[in-house]
């Protein structure tokens, strides 16, 4: 499966006082690619071509899209990933991008895109080795019966992954959908050897005054992978690049697997 990675490094005049930023940087994609921001979308025939509505008023249960986006004092680097048959929107989003450079947003703050980069990627197995780490790139929200998992098994992430995979292709590119997989590769488990995690909350209230709620956890986990069949890697190789779990159109379920082998 192929998808669009675009990448943008954005400075701004002032610090941005939230900590995290994936639900304000996902309002100034809203502002970037509104086309007329005081018009109603209500009555326009351009819908199923336009990137304004395929973030904020696609009305399929899964969205074709996920975000991440991070600060360092006054640098934020974003990224938005493209799935399906949204990726041929690129093109629209990238000059719509470009365009509003420095029109104030980001909680009114000036900023000025430094750098724009857009190319399509496969999706690839991480390499596994003997130890496993899961390192948590924005809040991973992972639920099993309702409540968020503080460690979540290595089994839950196996599963994440599938549905991820499975849930975009079967509603964004049918052509990869299903990922088939066998139950004994779907129920394995890895020993937990190790981890630093904390709990995050956050909120984040919309154009419509709407508070929305969400909380996941930031750290590293270890897992014991010395006898996971290949298959694996391939799985989890769909996680990293789609993101997981709650919330990813605000920024939430990115993670990387490092070999810890190549930690030391």
């Amino acid at each position: 499966m192929r998808y669009t990675l675009i990448s943008l490094d954005i400075s701004t005049k002032k610090v941005l006082k939230k900590d995290f930023i994936g639900a304000a940087f996902r309002g100034w994609l809203g502002h970037a690619l509104k086309c007329d921001t005081k018009r109603s979308c209500a009555d326009c025939g351009d819908t199923l071509q336009c990137p304004y509505f395929m973030v904020f008023r696609e009305h399929s249960e899964v969205r074709p899209y996920s975000l991440m986006a991070f600060k360092d004092k006054e640098n934020i680097t974003a990224f938005i990933r493209l799935f399906g048959d949204k990726k041929k929107m690129a093109p629209r989003i990238l000059s719509s991008i470009n365009a509003r450079n420095g029109i104030p947003n980001f909680d009114g703050l000036e900023y000025n895109i430094e750098s724009i980069e857009a190319k399509n990627l496969e999706i690839k197995p991480v390499k596994m080795g003997n130890i496993l780490r899961l390192v948590t790139t924005s809040p991973l929200s992972l639920k099993s019966n309702g409540q968020l998992e503080v460690l979540p098994s290595f089994n839950t992430l196996l599963r994440s992954c599938i549905r991820s995979y499975n849930k975009i292709t079967k509603y964004h590119d049918i052509q990869n959908y299903p990922f088939h997989v066998s139950e004994e590769i779907r129920d394995l488990d890895a020993e937990l050897l190790d981890f630093d995690v904390q709990v995050v909350k956050h909120q984040h209230t919309n154009i419509k005054k709407k508070t929305i709620k969400m909380g996941g956890i930031s750290g590293w986990m270890d897992y014991e992978t010395s006898s996971m069949p290949a298959e694996v890697a391939t799985i989890l190789g769909m996680g990293e690049s789609l993101q997981i779990g709650k919330h990813t159109v605000y920024g939430y379920g990115g993670f990387m697997m490092l070999d810890r082998e190549d930690l030391t």
